[in-house]
């Protein structure tokens, strides 16, 4: 895995602790957009990518997340669909 692919994950773990800290009951879905807007610059200045391709890559991770929810709370996936639009600002 390269290291682009860890910065992603790396925040993507962020957002979704933020998630499923939200779902049960933690008023923490304020700190989602200044998680993500930290995310997309430090990918920008770690050299990931121009600005609008870490938003792309991290909604494509957030995207892919939200496919895959099975059982989880229905908070976790609104949770995870506010940082979606927050990348999308």
């Amino acid at each position: 895995m390269d290291a682009a692919t860890l910065l992603v994950e790396h925040y993507i773990l962020l957002i979704k602790n933020i998630a499923y800290l939200t779902a049960y009951g933690a008023e923490y879905l304020d700190r989602m957009e200044p998680l993500v807007s930290r995310a997309v610059d430090h990918l920008y200045i770690a050299r990931v990518a121009d600005t609008s391709t870490c938003r792309e890559l991290l909604s494509s991770a957030l995207q892919d997340e939200l496919g895959h929810l099975h059982s989880q709370h229905p908070q976790y996936a609104e949770s995870l669909r506010h940082a979606l639009l927050s990348l999308g600002r």
